[in-house]
C-alpha cells in the first residue's frame, strides 16, 4: 500500500493522483491522506516529481519504528507525523522516544513544537534518504504506519516561478496547478490558447511532453511565453520535436493553425480570469459586468472548437470570485457548457464524488480575491 499526503486543494489533488494512476483501490481517504492498494512503488517514484498536488509519498510497512532504529549505526535521527483520526503526537514523540532509550537507542526526532514536519524540513534533515521519517495514520481501531519514500521539491517550483519573463501586473498560474491539469488532462501533446506567460507549457516540457503549442490575442504574452519556453529549454538541456507560438483571439479558435495542423490531444488553459480586482474596487456590480465579457469569450470559444469537431479533452480554468466570505461563481458558462460540452468525470466510479455541483473543482489561495473554477470536458458530437 501507498500514502499520498496531500495538498491543500486536496480534491484536486486525489483526481490527479486517479488519473496517474488509475489502477489504484482506494484503502483510505481524507482532505490530508489518500492509501492505494494496487499500485507499483517503482512507477509511483517515476511519476512522482510531476505529481502538482502531492506533497509526499510514503509506502506503508508492517514494522515499527523500533526495528528501523536498531539497525542504524549512530543517533537515530527521525520525524514522525500523524493523520486521521488525529491523536496527541507530543504523546507519540514522547512515547516512542522513551521506546528507543528503553532498548538502548539515542535518539532525537525532528519535530519543532510537535507538529507535524513541512516538506523544507523533510528535506532539510534527509530524513527521506536515511529512511526516518514516518507518518501514522489513524482510522478508527485501524492504524498505518508509513515509511517517506519521496517529498516535493518546493524551491524547484519557487524558481520556475519567479524566473519567468514577464510584466509584474501580469498573474501567474501556480506550476503545482499546472501540472494537475495537465495530469487531469491526460494530454501529451499539449496546446494553450490563452498562453499567457506560458507556464502551462513549461511545466508540460517537464513533464516530457515534447511537442507544445500556444497562442494568445496579446502580442507582448506571445512573446514573454516565447522568451520564457526557450530560455527555459536552454537551461535545462532539453529538446522538443515541435513548438509554435501565435497571435490569435481565442474567440476564434476555430482560425488556429495549430489547431487545424497539429495532432492536438488536449488543450489546458487557464483561461481568461478578467480584470485584476482589489479589496478597494470588487463588487457585485463590477463582478456582473466581467460576466458579460467574459461570456462574449467563451460562447464563441466553445462554438468554435465545435465547429472544427475537436475531439480531444479540455482542462480549463474559469473564474469565481470571493465577497465577504461568500463564493460568487460564473454561473452563466454553465448553460454554455451543459449545450456544447460534456463534462468529464473527475473520479472513479468506485470513489465518492467530490466535486462542486457543476462537476467541477476548486482552486484558491487564502485572501485571494479571485479564485479559479476547473473543469474536464469534451465538445459534444
Amino acid at each position: 500500500m501507498i500514502g499520498f499526503a496531500l495538498g491543500r486543494e486536496y480534491k484536486l489533488s486525489i483526481a490527479e493522483i486517479f488519473t496517474v494512476f488509475p489502477e489504484g483501490k482506494t484503502v483510505f481517504y481524507d482532505k490530508d491522506v489518500l492509501i492505494l492498494e494496487n499500485l507499483n512503488e517503482n512507477l509511483i517514484l517515476e511519476k512522482a516529481n510531476f505529481l502538482g498536488g502531492t506533497i509526499k509519498i510514503f509506502k506503508i510497512i508492517d514494522n515499527e519504528i523500533i526495528d528501523d532504529a536498531l539497525n542504524i549505526e549512530g543517533k537515530f535521527k527521525y520525524g514522525i507525523s500523524t493523520f486521521g483520526d488525529k491523536k496527541n503526537l507530543k504523546e507519540i514523540l514522547n512515547s516512542t522516544k522513551k521506546i528507543l532509550k528503553e532498548n538502548g537507542v539515542s535518539s532525537r526526532f525532528i519535530n519543532k513544537d510537535f507538529k507535524n514536519l513541512s516538506s523544507a524540513q523533510i528535506i532539510g534533515e534527509k530524513l527521506v534518504k536515511n529512511g526516518t521519517d514516518y507518518s501514522i495514520i489513524f482510522d478508527g481501531d485501524k492504524k498505518y504506519t508509513g515509511k517517506t519514500i519521496w517529498v516535493q521539491d518546493i524551491d524547484s517550483y519557487s524558481k520556475r516561478d519567479y524566473s519567468k519573463d514577464r510584466d509584474m501586473q501580469t498573474g501567474m498560474l501556480p506550476p503545482k496547478l499546472c501540472q494537475m491539469m495537465i495530469n487531469i488532462s491526460s494530454g501529451k501533446t499539449i496546446y494553450d490558447p490563452f498562453v499567457g506567460l506560458g507556464t502551462v507549457l513549461i511545466e508540460s516540457i517537464l513533464m516530457g511532453n515534447k511537442k507544445v503549442y500556444g497562442s494568445d490575442l496579446n502580442q507582448t504574452m506571445v512573446e514573454h511565453s516565447r522568451n520564457n519556453i526557450f530560455k527555459f529549454v536552454q537551461e535545462n538541456n532539453v529538446i522538443l520535436e515541435d513548438v509554435e507560438f501565435i497571435k490569435l483571439n481565442a474567440k476564434f479558435i476555430n482560425e488556429s493553425s495549430i489547431l487545424l495542423e497539429k495532432n492536438i490531444d488536449a488543450i489546458v488553459t487557464e483561461g481568461y480570469l478578467g480584470e485584476i480586482m482589489t479589496q478597494k474596487n470588487i463588487s457585485i456590480e463590477r463582478i456582473d459586468k466581467q460576466k458579460e465579457s467574459l461570456i462574449s469569450i467563451y460562447e464563441k470559444f466553445f462554438e468554435n472548437l465545435k465547429k472544427i469537431n475537436y475531439t480531444g479533452n479540455i482542462v480549463i480554468c474559469f473564474p469565481f470570485w470571493e465577497i465577504s466570505g461568500k463564493y460568487i461563481y460564473f454561473e452563466e458558462i454553465y448553460k454554455t457548457l451543459s449545450l456544447l460540452c460534456d463534462i468529464q468525470p473527475l473520479f472513479p466510479t468506485s470513489f465518492e464524488n467530490i466535486t462542486t455541483k457543476a462537476g467541477s473543482l476548486l482552486y484558491k489561495r487564502e485572501k485571494q480575491l479571485v479564485g479559479r473554477e476547473i473543469f474536464k470536458l469534451k465538445i459534444k458530437t
